[in-house]
């Protein structure tokens, strides 16, 4: 899949020699670009702006999706026009990352408003790399963090329930390529899928405090305003297990990388 990119900062700050940041912005959304413009401009980040897949215009025949693992995952008949959009436009993110050189990377969604404090989280992080391959960087729900270590003012955690939002993530270049592999066939939405780390046998960390928050624009949203049918109550048993087990994976995964980080590092 070939990236459309445009690079709009030059990059002249130290960190951001290793890491880029790859912003996704729809052409029709010129307002969320000027926005997200001021807000990276004023934290001093540099950026490649990555043209968003818009599913309202292309052909989503050539989409490839799992029908049947969508409905067992979210329990609807198919996903909406925006939620392929978005997802596409995440490969299109991680396809011009990996084509970057650069060793890591920042993808952020066009609502996403990094704060001063990116450039030294991401700097903090690369001291930890190898214990990491993808930190959200924004997300919903807590989590549940437990530490595993703490320098600077930052904490590296591990999740022990269930988070959302693709808002904002840092990957390095073994995840891009594994992820870019993983997610060409969309199984789930992406906020979904993209931190089963279990299933892409991925280091998911946390970090603390998270640099990024969502901007006004993200209360506006074109993704809830189409409707899909929602199945059955029986249809959606396969639904409320596979939610269960997600539950339980992210659970037991933690207390597995903690106990195998503690015996590593005593």
């Amino acid at each position: 899949m070939n990236a459309q990119t445009e690079l709009t900062i030059a990059d002249t700050s130290g960190v951001w020699h290793q890491c880029g940041v790859f912003l996704i912005n729809l052409d029709r959304s010129s307002d969320r670009l000027a926005l997200a413009q001021t807000n990276l401009t004023h934290a001093g980040i540099p950026f490649q702006r990555i043209a968003g897949f818009d599913a309202s215009k292309e052909d989503l025949s050539q989409c490839q999706i799992d029908l049947a693992a969508f409905r067992r995952a979210h329990g609807r008949s198919a996903p909406r026009k925006a939620e392929i959009g978005v997802y596409q436009s995440h490969l299109l993110a991680i396809s011009a990352f990996l084509e970057s050189g650069k060793e890591f990377g920042v993808i952020l969604e066009d609502d996403a408003a990094p704060d001063i404090r990116l450039a030294s989280t991401i700097t903090q992080l690369i001291t930890w790399k190898n214990d990491w391959d993808i930190v959200p960087l924004f997300h919903f729900h807590r989590g549940g963090p437990l530490e595993l270590q703490k320098q600077n003012g930052y904490s590296l955690t591990v999740y022990m329930a269930h988070i959302s939002s693709a808002a904002a993530y840092l990957i390095n270049r073994h995840a891009a390529k594994v992820l870019f592999n993983n997610l060409r066939i969309q199984h789930a939405c992406i906020d979904h899928i993209l931190f089963e780390h279990w299933t892409h046998d991925l280091k998911l960390r946390g970090i603390k405090p998270m640099p990024v928050h969502l901007s006004e624009q993200a209360q506006v949203s074109t993704i809830l305003a189409e409707g899909t049918e929602k199945l059955s109550f029986l249809m959606r048993l396969p639904t409320f297990y596979g939610r269960l087990m997600h539950a339980l994976r992210f659970f037991f995964c933690a207390i597995r990388d903690v106990l195998k980080y503690k015996l590593v590092s005593s």
